[in-house]
């Protein structure tokens, strides 16, 4: 799609919709508010220009705009209100917002393992003691993106970042490389089942993917719903073990290697290792850091606020000298993300502060009246993971389609509103195996010359349909029987 097609649709849609008459029971300012909304949702699915700068754009243009399209009569009239100083608060309200700096700090663990080289090590050590196999090869890999996952809220740091780097030099060791025919040699299966693994991974904690964050921010606003680091794991537990054991299994069965064991795997590790020397002061102060922080995050609530917990092991990875000031600077990722998801944070909130939100559930209750709840939660979980092939940003889907599923499934009588929820955000990680664009690190294997187009798409609809149904199967049950 051209450049300028890009830009000119979020536009377009806004004003069209903006020049329509408000729907009935609806105020002309939440309409308005509305349209800007759905712009800023089409921009973040075509991305004409970063994620961050679109969320800016559309609450600074809400605030300007606020006497109009944020406040209505009723509001602007009473005495002594100032929509430009409120809507300013409102604005900025984001930036104060507790898991914006959850997931702030959470990257600060992500780079305290990228200059410790605790991850790198992880990786290798997993590598080399179950590396002699092909098969087994699949599973240190998977269990190596699953010990860096509590504490790296990128999966694109976190398998394309410091898991990919590691796999890619695996492949030549056997002859097998990309672009070329021994590409399926051992390099196909290596790459799919990194790329199957952290999808698993991302949705098997709450901080393993930063989405899975802004999610119960929205589900917060938009439902009134509140889930904890503990409660997020123990729902997927049962569907994550079940995933994660299966996946270097079934790729080996579904696209299964020429090589099946060797050697030079083994040698390699043990080679890097051994250049690494021993564990370093570093990477030990990082060990500590974060098994405190996991045992707080799962045991210290409410003593302990989660957002607290890792301000303060942030804080305690520059004093310690883990990482210096200057690379948390330079760490570009958090500062984007930081500034993305605070101003996505303020704009879903709007929905609600401007009344769309009970608007449209008033609309829809009617047409799910009957409706039994389980059934209605298990459409709304199916439908909410098919549509990520519509997206190539897990942050855009969640931004788009969480708010309008809670809402459907508030107007459905009976619908536990907590086990929806758990049931539509724990699909955020495993969907991204869908397609080569569907989650961070896909475009890297993707384009990593072991994973063809058409192979891709196919695995991508197996594992995809594998995943869901198993998440059907399991986690579903399992989320009504703790609830």
């Amino acid at each position: 799609m051209p450049h300028w097609i890009k830009l000119a649709a979020p536009v377009a849609l806004a004003a069209l919709l903006a020049l329509l008459p408000a729907p009935e029971g609806l105020a002309p300012h939440a309409w308005l508010y509305f349209a800007i909304f759905a712009g800023v949702v089409l921009a973040l699915v075509l991305e004409p220009i970063p994620g961050a700068l679109i969320g800016l754009t559309g609450v600074t243009l809400i605030a300007l705009l606020s006497p109009w399209v944020l406040y209505g009569p009723a509001e602007l009239a009473r005495p002594g209100f100032r929509p430009a100083t409120a809507s300013l608060t409102w604005a900025l309200s984001g930036f104060s917002n507790a898991t914006v700096w959850l997931i702030f700090a959470a990257f600060m663990f992500a780079l305290g393992y990228e200059k410790s080289g605790l991850g790198r090590r992880i990786a290798l050590l997993l590598v080399r003691a179950m590396g002699r196999r092909t098969l087994t090869l699949g599973y240190a890999i998977a269990f190596a993106d699953l010990a860096l996952s509590p504490f790296t809220p990128s999966n694109t740091a976190r398998s394309g970042g410091t898991i990919y780097p590691v796999v890619r030099n695996l492949p030549p060791l056997y002859g097998s490389l990309p672009n070329d025919p021994t590409a399926r040699r051992i390099g196909g299966y290596v790459m799919w089942t990194a790329i199957a693994a952290t999808c698993v991974t991302s949705s098997m904690f709450l901080t393993a993917l930063a989405p899975n964050l802004l999610a119960l921010e929205l589900a917060a606003r938009t439902a009134r719903v509140t889930i904890t680091w503990f409660e997020w794991f123990l729902a997927f537990v049962p569907v994550g073990a079940v995933l994660l054991l299966a996946v270097p299994a079934l790729a080996w069965k579904l696209y299964p290697p020429e090589v099946t064991e060797g050697t030079e795997v083994v040698a390699w590790a043990s080679d890097e290792l051994k250049r690494m020397g021993g564990l370093t002061r570093k990477e030990v102060t990082l060990g500590l850091l974060v098994v405190a922080a996991l045992a707080l995050w799962v045991f210290g609530e409410p003593t302990f606020n989660s957002t607290t917990v890792g301000l303060a092991v942030f804080a305690a990875i520059v004093l310690t000298g883990i990482a210096s000031w200057d690379d948390v600077l330079g760490n570009r990722q958090a500062w984007n993300t930081l500034a993305w998801f605070a101003t996505l944070v303020a704009l879903a909130g709007g929905l609600a502060q401007v009344g769309f939100v009970a608007w449209f559930a008033g609309k829809v209750g009617g047409a799910v009246a009957g409706v039994s709840p389980m059934v209605a939660l298990v459409a709304l979980v199916v439908v909410f993971y098919l549509a990520h092939y519509a997206f190539a940003s897990v942050t855009a889907h969640v931004t788009a389609l969480l708010p309008v599923m809670l809402t459907v499934g508030a107007a459905v009588p009976g619908m536990d509103m907590k086990a929806l929820t758990l049931a539509l955000v724990l699909t955020l990680g495993i969907m991204g195996i869908l397609t080569p664009y569907a989650t961070g690190p896909s475009p890297v294997y993707y384009g990593s010359g072991y994973l063809p187009s058409g192979d891709y798409w196919r695995l991508g609809a197996v594992f995809g349909a594998l995943f869901l149904a198993v998440f059907l199967v399991v986690g579903i049950p399992w989320i009504m029987l703790i609830r």
